[in-house]
């Protein structure tokens, strides 16, 4: 009998301790994982330099139509001035000249982050493009959201991340 409450007691102990181990990996997974890459114009950019600031971090290519498609969204949202908000657009896997070109065409005044070899949005498990993630103040991910984006849905997602 004595046994029997012994180890009842150790397996609610060791399951306590599961719990909290859970939920401590699972907070971790939920922080933005920084990242440095090179703007279109050369500069290095580190994702941490904009921790207190809600950060939209938008993975694109140029030959994609749903990115095309939401660019104008993210535009309108953008040109609203909004001191609290950062727009990092991550272009994956092309040349400069090649975006460069599509900005020029689409009268864009963005300087894009180059992830050439794909390593950030592997990092953030990108699996289809758009991917955008909403980053909070607190530089944990908020949201993210894969496909097309309405300028409605990003307005939102931005104000519940402040």
């Amino acid at each position: 009998m004595k046994r029997k409450i012994i180890l009842g007691i150790l397996i609610f102990i060791l399951a306590i301790f599961l719990v909290k181990l859970y939920i401590k990996e699972d907070e971790a997974s939920n922080f933005a994982k920084d990242f440095t890459l090179q703007n279109l114009k050369g500069d290095v950019v580190k994702l941490s330099d904009y921790k207190g600031k809600v950060v939209v971090l938008n993975f694109f290519a140029t030959w994609c139509p749903p990115c095309k498609a939401e660019f104008p969204n993210f535009m309108k949202v953008l040109s609203q001035g909004d001191k609290d908000v950062v727009f990092l657009f991550v272009n994956i896997g092309e040349d400069k000249e090649t975006v460069k070109a599509f900005l020029e065409e689409n009268n864009y005044k963005i300087v894009p982050l180059m992830d050439v070899d794909g390593k950030v949005a592997n990092i953030y498990s990108v699996r289809g493009i758009p991917t955008t993630f909403i980053i909070g103040k607190d530089f944990k991910i908020k949201q993210q959201h894969i496909g097309y984006m309405e300028e409605s849905t990003l307005k939102d997602l931005i104000k519940r991340a402040k």
